[in-house]
């Protein structure tokens, strides 16, 4: 596991144009994490554009409803 000191120290020890590398990848990551949206928040949106998104998971069935769907509601073979 990488401690934070060995980090320090590994930069500290960088020559000054891999310091520019290492600034931008860090500003990559936070870019990343402030676009990262919080858990639930996708559903959420998914619920305000689409109506069907409230009601899906409500039903329980057998595990292969959705390919023998026509069997279970039709009977179909």
């Amino acid at each position: 596991m990488v401690t934070r000191e060995r980090l320090i120290e590994k930069i500290k020890s960088l020559p000054g144009d891999k310091l520019e590398e290492v600034a931008d990848f860090i500003e990559f990551l936070e870019e990343k994490k402030a676009k990262k949206p919080e858990p639930g928040a996708e559903r959420a949106q998914a619920k305000e554009t689409d109506p069907l998104a409230e009601v899906l998971g409500l039903c329980e069935g057998p595990s292969d409803l959705a390919e023998r769907h026509d069997n279970y509601v039709y009977g179909v073979k």
